[in-house]
């Protein structure tokens, strides 16, 4: 799979976890992206992007990205870009 084929869900969550690495876990990237009431740190500007989607279809492409090898949970179940 390249980086062409990814839908604009997993594009925004590798950049959101290049960007913040081990700063997100995996329900936590769902929640942020989605807007969702319950994240507390709203200052992210991608926070709310795919308000459209579920936190469970994003949570999906999130878990796509781990089973491609796009993305690795670090030792605290963070997400962190794959070495």
């Amino acid at each position: 799979m390249s980086l062409v084929q990814l839908t604009l869900v997993q594009q925004a969550a590798l950049d959101v976890v290049n960007k913040y690495p081990g700063h997100f876990s995996r329900s936590g990237l769902a929640q942020m992206l989605v807007g969702a009431k319950s994240w507390q740190e709203r200052d992210f500007p991608e926070y709310g992007r795919f308000s459209e989607y579920r936190r469970k279809e994003v949570g999906f492409q999130v878990e796509i990205l781990l089973q491609q090898g796009y993305l690795e949970l670090d030792g605290h179940q963070r997400l962190v870009p794959a070495a």
